[in-house]
Parts: structure tokens; C-alpha cells; sequence
């Protein structure tokens, strides 16, 4: 049935949309403990509902089991994997004067017997620089330097880590009451196609995300078993942390690679152990890309690897770290809205009039 366009819904919606952006950009860094929470409460309330009608638990006693699970989960990053990951780049650090003379004396030199050539690096000046500057290079890099120094960061990151868990534990009580109250802000006579818009994007949202959870925790999976196979030090945490920044498409293996050939260089004995890192992401980046993610997300919000890199830029530009946390939800809401806008449009009698 045509009709012609009503400018009122479209109008409604801008200014909701303006005043969530001017929202954003005000308080924006006020919100990451909230947005965070709902967003956790969005991927853990299919579980909690399938738990509460099968086993007939409390829905309080499953939100405080979540809770103190996701808070524990938060303590176990600043106090395990970072200190982990930091020990590893200072032994990379301590041993970079080995590492450049085994270079030089060993592989080098393997390469000029081999193919009968006299190519040759001169690392004294590296040498000199690298031994010279170590210590302001050490203090440089040291992240706990300006954290120690700001204590506001300190308490930010504190205050996080208590709030997300307390907001997630009171979001998933409620969860129902939040979608009532939004429900009860529609126009009764957009009902309708709010819940059909409302649908699609939770149809579309909750299968990539589901989907990229999985990819997720196979990944992390691998990674850890194969690390550790090679013998890396740190290897089981390495591969946990590239698992999980594989939703960011090419950051998350090139984070782990070059985390993990850090670590292999500090302890540099030959060739092998890096072929052998080399290889586990080799192969991990092959199976992600031809078989997991195809298999379990394929193109279920509609966007490739390429669009997804591209909407994560745009929004941590424009919100920041919030943005990097709204970048997966917009994008989904935007196709959804453009699929609904465009089925209007051609629908609508100022599209098929001819004159």
C-alpha cells in the first residue's frame, strides 16, 4: 500500500538520536560503567532466563552469582595479566643486548655461510644507544609510572571495577522493568513498527554477538593450548588475551604476534620457538577467518571486517572509549534503520509517482 511520507517519526527520531549523541559527548566518560553493565546484562539475560524457567531459580540469585563472577573476572586483569604481560616486556628489555648480538653472531652469520654472501649489520651503534639510554627507555615505558602519579586513574579504574558488577547485579533484576519503560515512551500508533524494528535489530545484534563470543573463547582456547605447546613464557595468557581482542578484525592477532615474539626474543635461544609462534598464528588466523567466524557470525549484522574496523574508528573518535563500546550496537541500529528507511521509502507514493 503506498502512502506518503510522514515527516513526523522521522522527526521524533532525530532529535532522540541528537539528544543521545549531545548525552554522550557531555558525560560520555560517566557512562562506561553503565553502558558496560547493560550491555553485559543484554548478552547474559537469554541465560538467565533459560535458567530461572528450567531450574526455577531466583532471578536475584542468578544476577549475584554473575556479579561477583564479572567482578572477579575484572580483579584478575589488573592483578594477574598485566603485571604478567609487563614482567614479559621488561625481560625483553633486559635481555635486548643479547638479543642483538645473537642476531648478529648467530643468524647472521648462518645467512653469509649459507648463501655465500658478506652481509653484515653493524648493532655497535644500536648497542651503544640501547645500553646508554636503558634506563630512561625503562622508565618511558613504564606504565605504572604515570598511574602512580595520578591518582585519579587509580580510583577511576577502582571505581569501574565495583560499579559495573553492582549495576550488572540491580540491570538484570530489572532487566523487564527497563524494557517496559521503553516500551512505554512509544507512540501507541508506532507501536507496532517499533517492535518490528526493536526485533530485527535484537535478532541481528544477539546472534553476531552470541556467534562472536564463541569465536572468542575458541580462539582463546587455541591460542592458549598452542602457545603453551611452543613453550612461551606467559603463552596461556598471551593466547587468552589475543582470543579475546579477535572481535576487533586484524588487532587481536597482531596484538598477540607481536606480544608473543617479544616474549619468544627475550629468551631467544634460535630459530625454532618462532617459527613455532609464526605458525600458531598462522594457522589460527586461517581457521578464524575460513572456518570459526564464517561458520558461527558470518554476515549477521551486515557488516564485514572492513566496516566493522571502520565503525570502531568513527565512534571511539567521536565518544571515545564509550564509542569503542557502543561502535558493535550503533552499527547493528544503523543497518536496521536503513533496511526499515529504505523498504519505506519504496513503499511510499513520493518514490513510485511519475510525472
Amino acid at each position: 500500500m503506498q502512502n506518503n511520507i510522514n515527516f513526523k517519526p522521522i522527526i521524533s527520531l532525530l532529535i532522540f538520536v541528537l539528544s543521545i549523541f549531545t548525552l554522550i559527548v557531555f558525560i560520555g566518560k560517566v557512562l562506561i560503567p553503565f553502558i558496560t553493565a547493560l550491555i553485559l546484562t543484554y548478552i547474559l539475560n537469554p541465560i538467565v532466563e533459560k535458567i530461572t524457567t528450567k531450574f526455577k531459580i531466583s532471578r536475584s540469585l542468578i544476577s549475584l552469582i554473575l556479579s561477583i563472577m564479572v567482578f572477579l573476572l575484572f580483579i584478575s586483569i589488573p592483578l594477574y595479566i598485566i603485571p604478567t604481560l609487563f614482567i614479559q616486556f621488561k625481560n625483553v628489555l633486559i635481555n635486548i643486548p643479547n638479543i642483538i648480538n645473537i642476531i648478529n653472531n648467530k643468524i647472521l652469520f648462518a645467512i653469509n655461510h649459507k648463501y655465500n654472501t658478506n652481509f653484515n649489520i653493524d648493532f655497535n651503534n644500536i648497542k651503544y644507544i640501547v645500553l646508554n639510554n636503558f634506563k630512561g627507555i625503562s622508565n618511558n615505558i613504564n606504565i605504572f609510572s604515570p598511574i602512580a602519579k595520578n591518582g585519579l586513574i587509580v580510583l577511576e579504574v577502582i571505581l569501574y571495577i565495583i560499579l559495573i558488577p553492582f549495576i550488572l547485579f540491580y540491570s538484570i533484576i530489572n532487566w523487564h522493568v527497563f524494557i517496559k519503560f521503553v516500551d512505554d515512551l512509544i507512540p501507541k500508533s508506532y507501536l507496532m513498527a517499533a517492535h518490528n524494528i526493536f526485533k530485527d535489530i535484537d535478532t541481528m545484534l544477539a546472534a553476531y554477538l552470541h556467534g562472536q563470543i564463541s569465536v572468542m573463547i575458541i580462539m582463546a582456547l587455541y591460542y592458549s593450548i598452542g602457545l603453551k605447546i611452543t613453550g612461551l613464557d606467559s603463552g596461556v595468557v598471551i593466547g587468552l588475551l589475543t582470543g579475546t581482542l579477535v572481535f576487533i578484525p586484524y588487532l587481536g592477532i597482531l596484538t598477540g604476534l607481536l606480544i608473543a615474539l617479544s616474549v619468544s626474543l627475550a629468551g631467544f635461544q634460535g630459530m625454532t620457538q618462532i617459527f613455532y609462534v609464526l605458525g600458531v598464528f598462522g594457522i589460527g588466523h586461517i581457521l578464524e577467518g575460513a572456518l570459526v567466524t564464517p561458520f558461527l557470525v558470518g554476515g549477521k549484522i551486515g557488516l564485514n571486517p572492513i566496516m566493522v574496523i571502520l565503525a570502531l574508528m568513527i565512534f571511539s573518535k567521536l565518544f571515545g572509549f564509550v564509542g569503542v563500546l557502543l561502535a558493535l550496537p550503533l552499527s547493528t541500529i544503523t543497518v536496521v534503520l536503513l533496511k526499515h528507511a529504505k523498504s519505506y521509502y519504496m513503499k511510499s507514493k513520493y518514490y513510485s509517482e511519475e510525472q
